[in-house]
């Protein structure tokens, strides 16, 4: 019986196959951190980018009616400098005899909904949503100008993994007389 040992057999040693598990362990553990890193980049700017989209059509629908408000018909915004959460106005609806003449009902923005977050145009009996998120809605006329509307309107949201985010959006809206 031969009890030498043959040396020229083909394997991996134990300490070959160690070394190559925990390369392989890092290379994976690399790409996890990498891919949990992509995913929420991902998901906070898809949150930035629903956030524009909101402020983006509250400011679309605020601007068009706001445009033919008449600073007269503004109830609720005086011109003093301070700031309101809502508006309540009334809009043109043509000229007679030389003179504006106004809307019989009025149009209010305001903040409401769940958690109060959404922007609603109420109009009569009439309720629009027209932007969610909506932490933040002001107006300010000033009385040096009071025919100018300074609107502040800002949107915020928490992703999935807990981080806030907000993004702000101001304008001005020169009413009519």
């Amino acid at each position: 019986m031969n009890l030498k040992a043959n040396h020229n057999q083909a394997g991996f040693t134990l300490v070959e196959a160690l070394l190559t598990a925990l390369l392989f362990s890092l290379l994976l553990g690399a790409c996890l951190v990498l891919f949990l890193a992509s995913s929420d980049s991902w998901q906070t700017n898809s949150v930035r980018v629903e956030l524009q989209q909101e402020l983006r059509k509250a400011v679309d629908w605020m601007r068009q009616d706001l445009l033919v408000a008449g600073a007269s018909t503004i109830t609720n915004v005086p011109a003093d400098g301070t700031w309101d959460n809502t508006i309540s106005f009334r809009t043109a609806t043509g000229v007679s005899n030389g003179a504006v003449v106004w809307s019989g009902s009025t149009i209010q923005f305001q903040r409401g909904g769940t958690g109060s977050l959404d922007l609603q145009r109420v109009s009569g009996a009439q309720t629009k949503v027209l932007a969610k998120n909506i932490s933040t809605l002001q107006f300010r006329r000033l009385a040096a100008s009071p025919q100018l509307l300074e609107v502040n309107v800002i949107a915020s949201k928490t992703t999935l993994k807990g981080r806030s985010l907000s993004n702000t959006i101001s304008f001005k809206v020169a009413l009519r007389n």
